[in-house]
């Protein structure tokens, strides 16, 4: 490997050239550097302020400096020159500086190679970065372990862990250097970046296992992993065992295991964690609060997520932008939008400046109240502001006009975004096809779908599952069949939501038992099925008159780990008292009460349409009552049936009356008895 990497560098360097490779790149280096060549820039110091390269403009006035310094600078001053390129991103300059120290001669040693492997790593040029290595070997320089550790990164970097873990081998078994604790840290920080927390794990035990002693660093980099993973059980057994062997945690891993807790809404576990860091003198950092605050909202818990902003000032830290948007994004999804509005106006009053998400927060939250005037108004504040809309305000739009059925709209708005040069994302597509496929215009729908491919965007399960979704409500379930077979000839991986599209467009053809066999391949697949999963299969049973299948179906929730929703209970509600069996129904009500489970204006209107039918009005109006109270719509046939009633006793039932002055008050309906 070493030999053919030799050679390669030096094609590379001799023939063609570190500028030539990388000039056409960057789109700085010409036609500027060719004043390098000549006496345009003259020093007006003998010595070099480094300390001034902020930009790309500055290191090159640098390079010029030194260049006609005499005597000749050292290499170390050149080294410095690449070192600050590096720090200030200029990347491609760095490489050119190290191309035009190999043409002067200047004598380059191990330190420059690591400066220049480190800019082909950052710029995922690992073909390069191993090139120079081999130009270094060529010349009989060894590689120390700093350029390795620069190699396991730039790798990951690229998403080739196969082959970060190779050269990690390779440095093992051919002894090419010491592995010191940053080249562990890289190997299990890049498997755990990727997604490999266990085989890291592995690595860590293997390692442990030869004698090297994990520090605190890489034991948070496991821990990182495992909790972006979604398995914080094995963060906290990494985290017991670390402290059991004497390591003692840092406001990094604690950060990680609160915000590992807080994303699955482990509130208690989460504080509980912030109060282990407190006692061992470890103080909360913004980033500690920022996720304590996105796991309470995300409970719905804004006014104690308020509370814990206010408090991080008191504690001498200051909010940032991160904190208020997640503040404010929870206040509109509450649906709060008087208290979204006042956080939005205490962030200019807290000295911070609203950027892109602070709108389309906003812009989201007013859209899904329906208020597109409001909406629209902030978003042309948003551009006077000098902050340009992105593909997510756009898309915020987008789906707001198509769940209002506007669909001239929504595609003018689309077209309108290539115009201005905002590129069109799969979830602009996405929403457009539920968009057409809800408003009943499958064609449109497919015309969007077939596009993605078309534009060179990757189709996603979210794709195919809204156009399957399409299909088999509107058109037939074969056609939503052929497009799931699609989707997995595509190796799209479908999701539970799939499975549950595929069992409702079965029971809607009445192929129930199939379904059943579906369920058994979903659950053999190790897809888990939810409650939405379940009500589609009661849902069926009870479509097709099998209403003792559906009861049992129903019984059997609880051993699966599922309760019944609000949606469940009214299926089998209105199914008994279909079938006559009002008993049982009066069971499950009282059952549905004592679940917790908030029955909504389906569930009541199911009742009293039975009772009223029956000519049990009087039973009905309790239920009529708290429809009142609760601010719920009684449909308009049991209004009808009411009014008809009322007549037929020649309007002589007071309590009657009553409820229906309510009840059509509250519906807002005129009526000539009133």
């Amino acid at each position: 490997m070493s030999k053919r990497a030799a050679v390669s560098a030096i094609n590379l360097i001799h023939g063609r050239g570190f500028l030539n490779r990388w000039s056409h790149k960057s789109g700085i280096l010409s036609p500027m550097f060719s004043l390098f060549s000549s006496e345009a820039f003259q020093p007006k110091q003998s010595t070099i302020d480094f300390s001034c390269a902020k930009e790309v403009d500055d290191v090159i006035e640098l390079f010029q400096k030194i260049k006609i310094m005499r005597p000749e600078p050292s290499v170390r001053l050149y080294n410095k020159l690449m070192s600050v390129s590096v720090k200030i991103e200029q990347y491609y300059f760095a490489l050119y500086v190290f191309d035009e120290m190999l043409r002067m001669g200047v004598p380059v040693g191990d330190y420059t190679m690591s400066i220049a492997v480190n800019c082909c790593c950052l710029l995922k040029d690992m073909y390069s970065a191993f090139a120079v290595m081999g130009f270094f070997l060529k010349r009989g320089y060894e590689p120390k372990v700093t350029t390795f550790n620069t190699l396991i990164k730039g790798l990951f970097l690229v998403n080739k862990e196969a082959e970060a873990v190779k050269l990690f081998e390779k440095i093992l078994d051919l002894k090419l250097c010491e592995p010191n604790r940053i080249t562990i840290l890289q190997l299990i920080d890049g498997l755990c970046k990727a997604g490999q927390a266990i085989e890291a794990q592995d690595w860590l035990h293997r390692l442990e296992s030869s004698g090297w002693s994990p520090d605190v660093y890489t034991c948070s980099a496991l821990i990182d992993g495992f909790c972006k993973g979604g398995m914080v059980d094995n963060a906290f057994e990494v985290l017991s065992k670390m402290v059991g062997k004497g390591i003692l945690p840092n406001v990094v891993t604690y950060n990680s295991m609160i915000n590992a807790y807080c994303k699955e809404e482990k509130m208690e576990s989460a504080e509980n964690m912030l109060e282990i860091m407190t006692q061992q003198n470890i103080y909360p950092t913004v980033s500690t609060y920022s996720s304590l605050i996105a796991g309470l909202c995300l409970k719905g818990e804004i006014e104690s997520a308020k509370q814990l902003l206010d408090s991080m000032v008191e504690r001498g830290l200051t909010p940032d932008i991160v904190n208020y948007n997640t503040l404010l994004n929870g206040y509109c999804k509450k649906g709060s939008l008087g208290e979204a509005w006042l956080i939005f106006l205490e962030i200019r009053d807290k000295g911070l400046e609203h950027n892109v998400r602070t709108y389309n927060t906003l812009l989201d939250g007013l859209s899904k109240r329906g208020m597109v005037d409001e909406a629209l108004l902030l978003l042309s504040e948003m551009m006077e502001k000098g902050i340009s809309p992105s593909v997510v305000t756009c898309n915020i739009l987008i789906d707001q006009y198509c769940s209002q059925g506007e669909m001239v709209r929504a595609r003018e708005l689309f077209a309108s975004m290539e115009r201005t040069g905002i590129n069109h994302s799969i979830v602009t597509y996405n929403i457009l096809i539920k968009g057409y496929c809800k408003t009943g215009n499958l064609d449109e729908a497919l015309h969007f779908f077939d596009e993605i491919s078309r534009v060179g965007l990757k189709h996603s399960t979210v794709s195919y599952n809204m156009m399957m979704h399409g299909l088999i409500r509107q058109s037939s379930f074969s056609d939503g069949w052929k497009l799931f077979q699609d989707m997995e000839a595509q190796n799209l991986h479908p999701n539970v939501y799939t499975y549950n599209i595929l069992l409702d467009g079965l029971c809607r053809i009445s192929r129930i038992d199939e379904a059943f066999a579906f369920l058994t391949v979903m659950e053999a697949e190790g897809m888990k099925p939810d409650i939405v999963t379940y009500n589609v299969l009661i849902n069926g049973l009870c479509k097709s008159r099998r209403l003792d299948d559906a009861t049992r179906l129903f019984n059997h929730l609880p051993s699966k780990g599922l309760n019944p929703s609000a949606y469940t209970y009214t299926m089998m509600l209105d199914s008994l008292y279909r079938e006559g069996r009002e008993a049982e129904a009066r069971r499950l009500m009282v059952e549905m009460e004592r679940s917790g489970c908030v029955p909504g204006g389906v569930t009541f209107n199911i009742i009293v349409c039975h009772l009223v039918k029956n000519k049990r009005v009087h039973e009905a109006i309790p239920f009529l009552e708290e429809m009142c109270r609760r601010g719920l719509e009684v449909d308009s046939e049991i209004i009808s049936a009411l009014l008809e009633e009322l007549r037929i006793g020649e309007g002589k039932d007071a309590k009657l009356q009553e409820i229906l002055k309510k009840v059509c008050a509250q519906n807002r309906q005129v009526n000539v008895l009133f």
